[in-house]
């Protein structure tokens, strides 16, 4: 990971250790130029409570591209791709001693947040830890991501914050009241933040 450029100024290892920056930023409300969705904002003790622990979320962030240098691709331009990267990072992970299944099954999922329609995520029916541990990890990855797209001003940026935003506001929508299927229930978590 430290040896793959993910972008021509961040090592893969960067791009990780950037994302979970800007997940523990969010985590202590530290989001000064940052956006974050007001429905985050307003349910944010809900969200924490319903999160992963900080080890997880942390591992998860770091190693979420570790399957990169596995799949990377370099077209006639010289631009860099990662076909199918969130599963070959998730069997690269698994493959390590000490991998942890929660965070294998995170890294699997990093982009469905980024990319799926709202019945695909449905259809899933994750659970209300992986769904906001992912959600969490989307918006901070953006904010890294942003210089990249010309900064959170950008069109890009803000196209991807909006699939965000809806996606967030679903999952809240999902969790938050009680459900006839049980689903909106709220998780024991502790926090070392």
């Amino acid at each position: 990971m430290s040896r793959t450029q993910q972008t021509e100024t961040q090592t893969i290892l960067d791009h990780g250790l950037s994302v979970w920056s800007f997940s523990e930023r969010i985590l202590r409300k530290d989001t000064d130029g940052m956006k974050i969705p007001t429905w985050f904002t307003d349910h944010y003790g809900f969200i924490l409570d319903n999160l992963h622990n900080v080890e997880i979320i942390k591992e998860y962030n770091v190693m979420h591209d570790c399957g990169k240098p596995y799949c990377l691709e370099i077209d006639e331009n010289g631009k860099r791709h990662f076909p199918n990267h969130a599963a070959v990072s998730e069997r690269t992970y698994r493959a390590l001693p000490d991998s942890k299944d929660e965070v294998a099954r995170l890294i699997g999922l990093d982009m469905l947040l980024h990319t799926a329609t709202a019945e695909e995520v449905n259809a899933l029916r994750l659970s209300i830890a992986d769904a906001f541990t992912l959600l969490l990890t989307a918006f901070a990855e953006v904010h890294s991501n942003a210089s990249m797209f010309g900064g959170t001003d950008s069109i890009s940026f803000k196209s991807k914050w909006k699939k965000l935003d809806r996606r967030g506001k679903m999952l809240v929508l999902d969790f938050y009241g009680s459900r006839p299927d049980g689903r909106g229930h709220c998780l024991e978590n502790s926090w070392g933040l």
